[in-house]
């Protein structure tokens, strides 16, 4: 995974048990609302994860349509997102730009294991990266794996 300056490091809030579900997911907000990166970090994992295989349709709807030629048949993704889960809050880089988000897919021994932040832990994860589309008003997947630095991503249109 790509090594961060350290002003762009993440908070340090780590994972501990939590049998509390309301506490577990408080930071994940209102999943209806489109103005939420939760909201579609979600809708892409379960397109992806389909059971009938990755929701095309849906999935153009959700990324952004500068990515869409490296996502192939979204077999790589299904690989990398492996036995991950979602954790509950999508990160704004630390130098503060307002239109992108990091929402972290994490490995947990027992995937029944719900947490909270409390402190450094290190779990196997990746990254979804998301940016806020203004002309939609919805946030869209660039892409997955390691972080994508805003600089990087195409200009938020």
């Amino acid at each position: 995974m790509t090594e961060l300056p350290k002003d762009d490091q993440p908070s340090g809030s780590g994972l501990v048990p939590d049998d509390d579900e309301a506490s577990a997911t408080a930071d994940i907000g209102d999943l209806s609302d489109p103005r939420n990166p939760m909201a579609t970090a979600v809708a892409f994992y379960n397109a992806v994860m389909a059971e009938d295989g990755p929701d095309i349709e849906n999935l153009r709807l959700l990324c952004t349509p500068e990515s869409w030629g490296a996502w192939g048949d979204f077999l790589q993704v299904i690989e990398m997102i492996g036995n991950r889960g979602l954790a509950t809050r999508a990160d704004p880089p630390s130098t503060g730009e307002a239109d992108v988000r990091y929402a972290k897919l994490v490995s947990l021994p027992d995937p029944d294991q719900s947490v909270r932040s409390d402190g450094d832990t290190l779990v196997a994860g990746k990254i979804i990266t998301l940016q806020f589309r203004p002309s939609s008003g919805y946030w869209r997947v660039h892409g997955v794996g390691d972080y994508i630095r805003p600089e990087d991503l195409p200009p938020a249109v």
